[in-house]
C-alpha cells in the first residue's frame, strides 16, 4: 500500500467515525470518555492524522454501540450498519 493509499484510508476512517459520532449526538469529549481514550486522540483520528489500531476501532465502535465493521465501506455495501443490540 502506498503512502497516499494509507492516508486515504486514515481520512476515510476518520470521516466515518466523525459522521457516526455526530449522528449519535456526541461531542469528541463524550466519545473519548465512553471509549476510554483522550479527546486529542479522537480529534487526530477524525482528522486522518493517526493510524488506528484494531483495539482503538473496537473501543470507538463499542462506545457508539456499533460493531467494528463501521470503518469498512465494502461491508456497508453488503449490509447496513449494525448496532450491538441487533
Amino acid at each position: 500500500m502506498t503512502d497516499k493509499q494509507k492516508q486515504q484510508t486514515r481520512d476515510r476512517i476518520g470521516l466515518r467515525i466523525m459522521s457516526l459520532r455526530k449522528l449519535a449526538g456526541l461531542t469528541q469529549e463524550q466519545l473519548s470518555e465512553r471509549a476510554g481514550l483522550q479527546r486529542s486522540h479522537i480529534s487526530k483520528i477524525e482528522a486522518g492524522k493517526y493510524a488506528v489500531t484494531f483495539e482503538t476501532v473496537q473501543a470507538i465502535a463499542e462506545a457508539l454501540g456499533m460493531t467494528v465493521d463501521i470503518i469498512d465501506p465494502k461491508l456497508a455495501d453488503l449490509a447496513p450498519l449494525k448496532t450491538l443490540s441487533e
